[in-house]
Order: structure tokens, then sequence, then C-alpha cells
């Protein structure tokens, strides 16, 4: 496949898991990197594409700086193949723990698929918390759709709350529509927020400026992305395990490409 058409496929992959989008584009960036000019190109038009979805950021970021563009594109995308963070999720949550959550959470899945212990407790975000209900059902795991009406006695059941990082900044994380309440809520009931931060999801200031202002420039009370204090999280698991040092966790992953955020021309 051309790598243009490999872009083109990725732009059209709504709701494919971040990992295959991470796997395909760095397979084209790297057939791209014989072209600087094209290069660049395709990468501004990936973040243009996913404006919240930073692992995408990261690698396009972290490919643009590369002295050989190609080899380090592949090594991102095994990384993120080979990313801990769900196994680091499973030492983290106790046995027989109520968990509350939001929206969809990949490591939360991985972590379902592999015990039957725990009970979900899923407040809805764009109707993947329903995809995640029947995800747990499937592996025998109890689950149930908490309406918002219920959520501080949600709150009040649960062990821990568990929600995924879109992206995460140095004071502040984008997480799903609904996150901000859900977060704000356990955190005035004394509730543990566990903030689940998977590979490339940790970007460098220039980036991260960008990205939240883009989200917070759009008219529209239905954005659906909220905006998280870190001051809010107990503790962050990611690829290297589990902290409570949450401004140690959330350090950059990637250097800051900043011809990234000039717009294409196409």
């Amino acid at each position: 496949m051309h790598p243009i058409e490999r872009l083109r496929y990725v732009a059209r992959a709504d709701g494919a898991p971040v990992s295959a989008l991470v796997r395909e584009t760095a397979h084209a960036l790297a057939e791209l990197s014989g072209d600087p000019h094209s290069l660049v190109l395709a990468a501004r038009r990936v973040v243009e594409r996913y404006p919240t979805t930073a692992p995408l950021w990261w690698l396009c970021s972290e490919v643009l700086v590369a002295p050989d563009p190609a080899p380090r594109a592949i090594e991102l995308a095994r990384d993120v193949a080979r990313d801990a963070t769900a196994d680091h999720l499973d030492e983290a949550i106790p046995d027989g723990a109520v968990v509350l959550t939001v929206g969809w959470s990949a490591s939360l899945a991985r972590v379902v698929a592999s015990r039957g212990d725990l009970t979900l407790l899923v407040v809805d975000s764009h109707g993947d918390g329903e995809a995640l209900v029947d995800h747990a059902h499937d592996a025998n795991t109890s689950a149930e759709i908490v309406p918002v009406e219920y959520l501080a006695g949600a709150v009040a059941a649960s062990d821990l709350a568990v929600v995924d990082a879109l992206a995460c900044g140095s004071g502040e994380v984008l997480v799903a529509g609904g996150g901000a309440v859900v977060v704000a809520c356990a955190t005035r009931r004394s509730l543990p927020v566990t903030l689940v931060a998977a590979r490339g999801t940790r970007l460098p200031d220039p980036l991260w400026t960008a990205m939240v202002a883009a989200v917070r420039g759009i008219d529209d009370w239905r954005v659906g992305i909220d905006v998280v204090s870190v001051r809010e999280l107990a503790r962050v698991v990611g690829p290297r395990g589990t902290s409570s040092d949450v401004d140690d966790a959330l350090r950059a992953e990637c250097a800051a490409a900043t011809e990234l955020l000039r717009r294409s021309v196409i």
C-alpha cells in the first residue's frame, strides 16, 4: 500500500484502537522518510485529523526530530504494541474491587478480560461506556452503566476510580467527556482517582498547549472532552508502573517538533 493511501486509511479509521492507528501511521511515515517535505506535511495532516489523540502527536513529533526517521517510527510502533500499562493497572487494582470509570478504557478492558473478580460501574461517554459494559459481560465480569443521577451513590459504593488519559500536560490532563464530573465527585468524597496514562500520552508543553487551546477554543458546550487538574489525581499508572508522584509520572515522553503546529496547505 502506498504511504499516502495508508494515511488515508488511518484518517478514515474512526473508532480504531490507538495502537492500530499508531502502527499504520508509523509505517506510512517510515516510507516517506526519504522525502522530508512530504514527511512533515503528512505528520501535520495526521495531528490535524486526530487533534486529541496524543500517541499520534508523540509519534509524529519523535519521527520529525529523529536523525533517521524510518527506524525510529517502527521502534515507536513496537513500543506501543509492547506497552505494559494494562499489566501494571492489573497489579494496582485489589482483588474483588468495585471500580468506577468513565467511557471506554483499553487498559481496563484488558484487565477484565484476564480476571473475573471485579465489578465495574461505568459512566457513559459518547456511547463508549456501553461498549465497556458489554466487553466486561463477555468476560464474565459484573458491570453496570451509571446514570448521572446515581453518580454520588456509585462513588460511595466504589473502592477506586480509574480514568484514562487522552493526553497529559505538566499540570492538566485531557479525559473523555464526563471524566471531569467523575473526578470531581470522587475527589470531594475522598475516593482515590487513578489516571491511566499509556505510552505516548505525555506531551511537552508546546504540543500540550496547542492541543488544549484547540479544545478550549471550540465554542460548543458539546465538545465532549474534559480538562482535569493533576492535583485531583491520587496516582498514575503507566508503562513504568504505578506512581503517586504524579508530576514525575507525567513528564513529557517526546521532543517538541513545533513544525507540527503549522497548518498544512492541503
